[in-house]
């Protein structure tokens, strides 16, 4: 951990000094030697100081949520979640948004968890009480098309209105929303708002996170 902390430090003061987000993070984990999750975390969790005051800025609660237009990043939440529910690390980044260190976007497969994993997100959604809720997946993935109706299905069961497809460009569609759920910074940088679905979850289920 000692060798993490100092690599996420001298990481901090490159970006700070605005350096490439890519050119540092490698220059930075070959220096230390880091392996592929030490690699991972630094790339999704440290930020300048500057981007992670901006994140912060915008996370609302679920108070902020209500009565507006949700658009939920499908594969980024689902993923973080489907961690958690594992047991798996996730980790509440420098800019206040909990993120898992998985890395399986592209090769993401419908596993054991996925279903409750789901269950647990719309759960969260009833609880918030928005307009409308949209559910993007990545078209390019396999298979998405099925996990999004099966997505719909649960929000039509739980009286939620909304949709979920699969379709092209899903960073730029999601951030269009009134609130936007994703840990995803590009994502986070065209949104107004920014609500949190997994750290929900955790605080819901009084389980503790790991902090950078």
């Amino acid at each position: 951990m000692e060798k993490l902390v100092e690599a996420a430090r001298d990481l901090r003061y490159l970006l700070d000094r605005g350096y490439r987000r890519e050119s540092a993070v490698t220059f930075v984990a070959n220096h230390f030697r880091l392996n592929e999750w030490e690699r991972h975390l630094l790339a999704r969790c440290v930020f300048s100081k500057e981007e992670a005051r901006k994140h912060r800025e915008k996370i609302v609660g679920i108070r902020e949520v209500r009565k507006r237009w949700l658009a939920v990043d499908g594969y980024n939440v689902l993923i973080t979640v489907e961690a958690i529910l594992r047991g798996e690390p996730v980790i509440m980044c420098e800019d206040g948004i909990v993120r898992d260190l998985r890395g399986v976007f592209g090769k993401y497969r419908f596993g054991e968890k996925s279903a409750e994993a789901v269950d647990e997100i719309v759960k969260a959604i009833s609880k918030t009480k928005p307009k409308r809720v949209t559910v993007l997946f990545d078209a390019q993935v396999s298979r998405s098309g099925e996990l999004a109706r099966f997505v719909k299905e649960r929000l039509e069961e739980s009286g939620i209105r909304g949709e979920a497809r699969a379709e092209k460009g899903v960073d730029s569609k999601v951030a269009r929303a009134e609130v936007t759920a994703s840990s995803d910074r590009v994502v986070i940088e065209k949104a107004r708002m920014i609500w949190d679905i997994p750290a929900y979850i955790l605080r819901r289920r009084k389980e503790k996170v790991l902090k950078i």
